[in-house]
């Protein structure tokens, strides 16, 4: 577990149980228009670059088949990361090989944000990461009342990845961006609704419902000019995510292997809190 300072509590980080292994668990329903995309890795619904890529696959075969999404997760977070103790796992001590694998999931990444469909993200527990990020290439933000987000990078040693770097300074603003990067803790979902990170916040009881509603009247209305207008408010989105993972992969690759990179993912995967020393 990874410990955060500003709560003094443990929270679930990219280390912790995936779920079955070689189950990679993306669900997809779809009922009158209506699609559910559900992440099945629980507890914390980790992620890799062949889960990612399932997901990609998932919201593409979607097209012609619904009129809005709803992007969910089964177990206690929304999804808490990376996988860091997986086989796909990038190594900060090795940069070749962190720099290839990182690769390889940021253009699943760039996937996601590539889907043509609206997407309705349903936040309960954790969002830390590459699950922040994911969240915020959803279109809004449904969060349960226990829901909070993390960008916790450099508390690890390394920089922001999953096209933050734009997404979130977009959505908060740049000081409020600042504050969340540069500290690493946690945004609650009180605040988050309040800076506009989420859109509605729940019960944790109603939230897959409140989810599935909004995404509901989305699909409801005039499909033609849902895209036409989703296509204008994400103007140039998925190319500058693409944009952006490029240079934050460039940032990362440049600090992995690092004394501060490999202390921070030792120190996440034995839970105990990290020694910086600026090298």
């Amino acid at each position: 577990m990874v410990v955060d300072d500003a709560a003094g509590e443990p929270s679930p980080g990219p280390e912790a149980e995936a779920g079955t292994p070689g189950e990679e668990g993306i669900e997809v329903t779809v009922d009158d228009g209506l699609a559910v995309v559900r992440i099945n890795r629980p507890p914390h619904n980790l992620l890799t670059e062949p889960a990612l890529r399932l997901l990609a696959d998932a919201l593409e075969e979607l097209e012609g088949k619904a009129r809005a999404v709803v992007v969910c997760s089964e177990g206690r977070s929304f999804c808490a990361g990376a996988n860091f103790r997986s086989a796909e796992a990038p190594n900060p001590s090795d940069p070749e090989t962190f720099e290839k694998l990182t690769g390889a999931f940021y253009e699943q990444a760039a996937r996601v944000f590539d889907c043509p469909l609206p997407l309705v993200a349903a936040v309960q527990g954790a969002a830390i990461g590459a699950g922040f990020g994911l969240a915020l290439a959803c279109d809004i933000r449904v969060v349960g009342e226990s829901g909070w987000f993390q960008a916790n990078f450099v508390r690890l040693g390394i920089h922001p990845g999953f096209a933050l770097s734009a997404t979130l300074p977009h959505v908060v603003g740049p000081g409020r961006a600042a504050d969340i990067f540069l500290t690493g803790r946690r945004v609650g979902a009180a605040e988050a609704e309040r800076i506009g990170l989420a859109q509605e916040v729940t019960s944790d009881g109603d939230l897959l419902d409140r989810a599935r509603a909004l995404a509901g009247v989305i699909a409801a209305a005039a499909p033609l000019a849902v895209r036409a207008t989703r296509t204008t408010l994400r103007r140039g989105l998925a190319g500058a995510a693409r944009a952006t993972m490029r240079q934050e992969l460039a940032e990362q690759t440049a600090l992995a292997g690092t004394a501060d990179a490999i202390e921070g993912m030792a120190a996440m995967l034995e839970g105990r809190h990290p020694h910086f020393e600026g090298r």
